[in-house]
């Protein structure tokens, strides 16, 4: 999920309670004048050659974007938002995406909550299109004309401010799906971060670059972000190596994208992410599958205590439908971590489905032979019956997880009939899964 990047308030304004009545008064005629007079002053012959024009200009779109948005930040409640920026002209409730929106409609711009705090805003009618990209510009020819480095403290100041507006501005375009500009506004970010005059680099933001990319469908932008990412050894426990991996196989690269999957797992062998997209790759390619054993085996080596490893192995035995293997190494994870949910449910699902094979053997089985039949459905038994404690126990560890208890549920209720207990626990567990299931 994106993390929501909050920022400090820039400004703190009284309201009134009126609805309709802002406490935000913005002189939009004022600004749009004070914005044609600068403007023509950086295209002044004299002027514009000046690094001081260049730098109020600049900054003046600071106050054009702090009008635009009216003061407003992401994470924003709305009692804050009343009070800082206002009451709106029209409030509105309705679904986006699922979800239950509030929307706030400004003079001149839209604001949305979600669960009751600001997420993004759309502008109805910008002063200036796009005025953090002209304070980009500005702020750099400002660099550029400053030959001696006078106002280089000024514009470290002004340029870490619009690194973090950047930010705001790709937080908010990613919560309301406009990726690919999400993307545009981190990668300012990171580049404004990369200035020698800020020094100043988020490596979780340019991860964030990478992901908005790619979710936007820009594959090969995506690759370079995460690429410049892991330069700064940010590797987010080794989702990126993943995404990488996903972002080569959409470009039909796949082949060249497992490498990164074969380094994530080395460094992060935890990281089941990159572990089943080894596996899933090898299986996909027609290569043995058993190749990732090497790793798996490699990361023992400096720890083999490690239960996440002993899973890893499991999961690469139970695809490969290595029974007994599988299971050895699901109850080395559980013996090393008692509560290691992952590795309780494979085990239990590990003998479920080992019984429901029996059980299609078994119903294969000629009507005459009775005898056959039954000593097929006793195996299932026995499976069946050998998935119920750790089933049991993943349970505990997780109460509300579905699988678990539908799994449990349908256990129950196939030995209701052996034991009051059985039956109490099928009715405690059908209770709890049709309560969950509305």
């Amino acid at each position: 999920m994106m993390k929501r990047i909050i920022l400090f308030l820039s400004a703190v304004l009284m309201a009134g309670s009126l609805l309709g009545q802002t406490s935000k008064q913005v002189n939009y005629s004022s600004l749009e004048k004070k914005i044609d007079k600068s403007q023509s002053k950086t295209q002044h012959e004299k002027r514009g050659t000046k690094y001081k024009t260049w730098l109020k200009h600049g900054e003046l779109m600071f106050d054009v974007y702090d009008a635009m948005t009216l003061s407003a930040t992401t994470g924003m409640a709305i009692s804050e938002f009343n009070i800082i920026v206002g009451m709106p002209k029209e409030q509105t409730e309705k679904e986006i995406d699922g979800k239950m929106v509030t929307e706030y409609k400004m003079e001149r711009v839209n604001f949305y909550f979600i669960d009751g705090l600001l997420e993004y805003w759309t502008f109805t009618d910008e002063l200036i299109e796009n005025p953090l990209e002209v304070a980009y510009d500005s702020f750099k020819k400002a660099q550029e004309l400053d030959e001696k480095g006078r106002a280089d403290k000024k514009l470290s100041e002004d340029l870490s401010k619009l690194k973090y507006l950047y930010i705001t501005e790709g937080t908010s375009n990613y919560t309301k799906k406009e990726y690919l500009k999400s993307a545009s506004y981190f990668e300012k970010a990171v580049k404004i971060g990369e200035d020698p005059l800020v020094n100043n680099v988020d490596t979780v933001v340019i991860y964030y670059a990478g992901l908005s990319a790619q979710v936007g469908g820009d594959h090969e932008k995506a690759i370079e972000l995460y690429k410049k990412a892991l330069e700064y050894n940010y590797g987010n426990d080794g989702n990126i190596y993943y995404n990488i991996f996903e972002a080569y196989s959409q470009l039909g690269k796949a082949e060249e994208g497992a490498e990164y999957l074969k380094e994530g797992f080395v460094k992060y062998p935890k990281n089941q992410g990159v572990l089943y997209g080894l596996i899933n790759y090898y299986i996909a390619q027609g290569d043995d599958p058993e190749l990732v054993l090497e790793y798996i085996h490699k990361a023992m080596e400096s720890d083999s205590n490690e239960p996440s490893l002993h899973f890893a192995e499991g999961t690469l035995h139970d695809k490969l439908e290595n029974f007994e293997k599988a299971e050895t190494a699901y109850k080395k994870a559980v013996e090393l971590k008692p509560d290691f949910f992952d590795a309780l449910y494979n085990l239990g699902a590990l003998y479920f489905n080992a019984g429901v094979k029996f059980l299609e053997e078994a119903n294969k089985v000629p009507a005459r032979e009775v005898d056959k039949y039954e000593e097929v459905m006793a195996k299932a038994s026995v499976e069946f019956k050998k998935s119920i404690k750790p089933m049991e126990k993943a349970h505990e560890v997780d109460p509300k997880n579905m699988a678990v208890i539908e799994t449990l549920r349908n256990l129950y209720f196939r030995y209701r009939n052996e034991n009051e207990s059985n039956q109490k626990k099928y009715e405690e567990m059908n209770e709890l899964y049709q309560s969950m299931k509305e």
